[in-house]
C-alpha cells in the first residue's frame, strides 16, 4: 500500500513539475507576443477550440457520467477554467505587467482553495499548511509591491482582474477534486463550454476575431502553445496531478510558477532577479513546501461537501 501512495505520489509531481513549466511558459508567450496581430478571441479560439475536440471525443464514452455530475460542479469547472477566466486573465495582463500575472493567478491560489475548503467544505487547516499560506502572501505582496508604488491605478485594476481570475481558478480546482470527473472529462467541459460562449460572443460582437487576417506563423505558434501545451497539455497535467495530489497541495505546487517563470526570463529576455524579487521567490517556495505539507504527505482525501 504504501509502495503504491509512493508512486501515485511520484505521478502526481511530475504532473505538476509539467504544469509548471507550461504556466510558465504561457505566460512568457504572453509577453513575446505583445505585438501581436492576435485579439483575445483568436487567442481563446485557438485554445479552446482543438481541446474541445480532442477530450471531447476521448470522454464521449463517459458522457453519462458528465451528464450526471451535479450541474454546480459542471458550472465551476466551466466558469473556472473555461473562457471567463482567460477574458479576466487577459485583460488583467493588458493593465499589470506579465511578471504581475505569473505571481498573482497562480500564486495567491493556495489562499483562495483553502478558504473556499474552510468556509465551504469545513476542511480544517494545520498549522504547517497556515504558516505556508501566509509566506506565499508575503511573497507575492513583494512581487506586487514595486508596481502599487508607481501609483498607477490602471496596475492596480489589473491586479484587480487578476486576483478575481485567480479565484476563478480556485474554485476549478474545488471543483475538480469534488466531482470526481477525469482530466478528459472535465477538459472536455470546460473547452466544450468556451466553444459555445465563443460563438455567442462572436454573433453578438462582443468578441473581435482577426484570426483569418493574421500571419499564418503566427497563428501556427500560437496554435501549438494555445492549444495543444496550454489547451490540451496542461489541462490534462493539472487535473491528473489533482487527483493524485489533492486539491490544496496542486494549488500549493502552482506557487512556484512566478519562480519559473522569474528564472526563464534571465536567458530568454536578458531580465535581471533584483533582491527584492529573489526574497519574494524564497517566501514563495518555503511557503509552497509548507502549504503542500510535502514532506509530511497523508493520503489525499477528497472535499466532502456539507449538507
Amino acid at each position: 500500500m504504501e509502495r503504491l501512495q509512493s508512486k501515485q505520489l511520484g505521478a502526481g509531481l511530475l504532473a505538476m513539475l509539467a504544469t509548471l513549466l507550461i504556466w510558465s511558459s504561457f505566460f512568457l508567450s504572453l509577453r513575446a507576443s505583445g505585438s501581436s496581430m492576435l485579439t483575445v478571441g483568436d487567442m481563446a479560439l485557438l485554445r479552446f477550440l482543438p481541446a474541445a475536440l480532442f477530450f471531447g471525443a476521448l470522454s464521449l464514452p463517459k458522457a453519462s457520467q458528465v451528464a450526471a455530475t451535479p450541474k454546480r460542479y459542471l458550472l465551476a469547472i466551466a466558469f473556472g477554467a473555461g473562457l471567463p477566466f482567460m477574458l479576466l486573465a487577459a485583460n488583467g495582463l493588458r493593465m499589470a505587467p506579465v511578471a504581475d500575472g505569473a505571481s498573482l493567478i497562480p500564486g495567491i491560489l493556495p489562499l483562495f482553495v483553502s478558504s473556499i475548503a474552510v468556509f465551504c467544505y469545513r476542511e480544517k487547516i494545520s498549522d504547517a499548511r497556515k504558516v505556508g499560506i501566509g509566506l506565499i502572501v508575503v511573497g507575492i505582496g513583494l512581487f506586487v509591491a514595486n508596481s502599487l508604488f508607481r501609483g498607477q491605478l490602471q496596475i492596480v485594476q489589473g491586479h484587480g482582474l487578476l486576483l478575481a481570475a485567480s479565484f476563478s481558478w480556485a474554485w476549478f480546482t474545488i471543483a475538480m477534486r469534488v466531482s470526481g470527473l477525469s482530466p478528459t472529462s472535465s477538459g472536455a467541459v470546460l473547452a466544450g463550454s468556451a466553444c459555445l460562449l465563443l460563438a455567442v460572443c462572436g454573433l453578438t460582437g462582443w468578441l473581435e476575431f482577426n484570426l483569418l487576417s493574421a500571419p499564418v506563423n503566427e497563428v501556427f505558434t500560437h496554435f501549438l502553445i494555445q492549444g495543444i501545451v496550454v489547451g490540451i497539455l496542461s489541462n490534462y497535467c493539472y487535473g491528473f496531478a489533482i487527483s493524485r495530489l489533492g486539491a490544496e497541495m496542486s494549488a500549493a505546487l502552482g506557487s512556484f510558477t512566478p519562480v519559473v517563470a522569474a528564472l526563464l526570463a534571465v536567458p530568454l529576455f536578458g531580465e535581471s532577479i533584483s533582491s527584492t524579487a529573489a526574497l519574494a521567490m524564497g517566501c514563495i517556495v518555503c511557503g509552497a513546501l509548507a502549504a503542500s505539507e510535502l514532506i509530511r504527505r497523508k493520503p489525499a482525501l477528497p472535499l466532502q461537501a456539507s449538507s
